[in-house]
């Protein structure tokens, strides 16, 4: 049954403003997860930063602009959408043409450069990531630096052509710079997943070797921290994007914001584990992850004996002899929690 108050429209605008509707709302709860995540950055490393050592200037700084960035960008975008379905409805061709006439102006320009600085930003902090994990060595990082000099050039021409008198993202002067830079920027960031994650899980068949089943417990070797320091949700979002925007569907319509709200929610994710000291950082694959385990004791007034159930076998002290100084905690009596350093060897286990 027809729909008498459907607008006259060709079907293909009729898809493309449902799309264009559906991807922005989707992006509001992406925004709203990435404004939660910014307060506990800010929280953890600005108001209260004993948890998390001295305040990192620098994160906090970054942090900041990647939030601002992300805002402008929503609210504008916001604000052409009611300008597009409400405002300018009636406008003749629909509300895409009055988008697409607008696309030059600064209501649209503003936030296309927002989306563009915020991959730069966010691309560069994942590299960064990357050449961390890697221990700063340049010549495993050589070819993702090179790609994303590669985004960083094609991002500037797409931003360009896409805002002369007439284009617009979807124009074939566009189109030809903006197909490279988003195949650029998807290949940067499935490169660098795969590298991370080999990388994390590389690491915690090394746990797994060396502590057996704790290693689940130590964060380094989750699942969620591989999804997380490789930035798995942003590069997913992306290869569905470049995918419909290569065979100019509707479908990258809907999957733009949402890309453009995962990566700046990607870097984020990130240094909110720097920020709860979980984090995998430059000394991580060569020190030992610190232990948390619970300690009987007889009275109050008892000297700290530490006592386990298990019987190390040669094998076991073996491993240990490759772990440095544990950091132990013991409860008391009081219910507060002490702190030892403990050193594993073949013969001894002596404890500060």
């Amino acid at each position: 049954m027809s729909n008498p108050n459907r607008p006259n429209l060709p079907d293909r605008i009729i898809w493309l403003e449902r799309a264009v509707l559906v991807g922005d709302c989707v992006s509001q709860m992406l925004y709203g997860i990435l404004f939660l995540v910014f307060a506990q950055i800010i929280y953890t490393l600005a108001i209260r930063p004993r948890q998390s050592g001295p305040r990192k200037w620098p994160l906090i700084a970054y942090t900041i602009l990647l939030f601002v960035l992300c805002s402008v960008y929503n609210c504008m975008n916001l604000n052409s959408l009611r300008l597009m379905f409400v405002d300018n409805r009636m406008k003749p061709g629909g509300p895409t043409a009055y988008a697409l006439s607008e696309y030059g102006k600064p209501i649209t320009v503003i936030p296309n450069a927002c989306a563009i600085v915020g991959d730069w930003l966010a691309a560069g902090f994942l590299l960064y990531r990357c050449m961390v994990i890697f221990h700063m060595k340049f010549y495993i990082v050589a070819v993702p630096i090179l790609m994303y000099l590669g985004s960083v050039a094609t991002g500037c021409l797409v931003l360009y052509r896409s805002s002369r008198p007439g284009a617009h993202l979807w124009t074939k002067t566009t189109v030809d710079f903006g197909v490279p830079y988003f195949s650029l920027s998807v290949a940067l960031n499935v490169l660098i997943t795969m590298m991370i994650s080999i990388r994390l899980l590389m690491f915690r068949h090394s746990l797994r070797k060396a502590l057996g089943p704790q290693a689940m417990s130590v964060p380094y070797a989750s699942i969620a921290a591989m999804l997380i320091e490789s930035s798995a949700l942003y590069a997913g979002i992306s290869l569905i994007f470049i995918g419909g925007y290569g065979a100019k569907s509707v479908v990258s319509n809907m999957f733009l914001p949402n890309m453009v709200m995962a990566q700046f929610l990607a870097p984020m994710l990130i240094i909110l584990r720097v920020a709860q000291r979980r984090a995998w950082d430059s000394k991580t694959a060569t020190t030992a992850p610190m232990t948390a385990l619970n300690f009987n004791k007889a009275s109050p007034g008892a000297h700290r004996h530490a006592h386990t159930h298990t019987d190390y076998t040669e094998d076991q002290n073996e491993k240990f002899d490759s772990l440095p100084n544990v950091q132990l905690k013991f409860k008391q009596s009081d219910g507060s929690y002490g702190d030892s350093t403990t050193q594993f060897t073949n013969s001894t286990r002596t404890q500060a």
